[in-house]
């Protein structure tokens, strides 16, 4: 396996735990329960949509170097 192939299974595996425990965090930080008993977990906003897209790109330019 060369380097190019090692490099992007461990990124990409590395992106989908990452991506896992933010959910996860989501989840345990936005849920609530209706009048009925289900689990409720509300739709983030458009602005933090933008907030937490803004941040990852940061976060791009920090790991790359540029």
């Amino acid at each position: 396996m060369n380097a190019k192939v090692r490099v992007l299974l461990i990124g990409g595996a590395l992106g989908a735990l990452i991506g896992a425990l933010a959910g996860w965090i989501y989840y345990q930080s936005s849920v609530t329960v209706d009048e009925s008993g289900q689990e409720v977990v509300p739709a983030p906003s458009p602005a933090a949509g933008v907030k937490l897209g803004i941040g990852l790109l940061g976060l791009m330019r920090m790991l790359t170097g540029d």
